[in-house]
């Protein structure tokens, strides 16, 4: 893994389980990782939506989940995350309704 991060899966997104965004966001509360998530605001986030080139390999196959950054409509929650596309990163929502699986973890700060 790059140094300085973790791409962190519940207990339930292993072997082929999903968990709801919902309940991610609460496990990541308990379980005192919150602290160590990602946002975009995050300089290494901005430098590898600037400069692609420095975006770690090992994240290229995955959705890479950044729960310090929210956007809330109405009744819709969304996180996002970023998704490697033809050389590019970008970045994405995804509702908090939905289900996260294996290839969806969260980016944090290593521990």
């Amino acid at each position: 893994m790059s140094s300085g991060f973790e791409l962190y899966l519940t207990p339930r997104q292993k072997n082929g389980g999903s968990v709801t965004g919902f309940d991610l966001e609460k496990h990541l509360q308990r379980s005192m990782r919150f602290d160590r998530c990602f946002s975009l605001d995050d300089e290494v986030v901005k430098g590898w939506l600037a400069n692609p080139a420095t975006y770690p390999e090992e994240f290229k196959k995955r959705m890479v989940f950044l729960w310090k950054s929210k956007w809330t409509s109405g009744d819709i929650t969304d996180v996002a995350y970023l998704y490697w596309d033809d050389g590019r990163v970008i970045v994405r929502w995804r509702w908090l309704e939905y289900g996260w699986g294996g290839r969806s973890p969260v980016l944090l700060a290593s521990s």
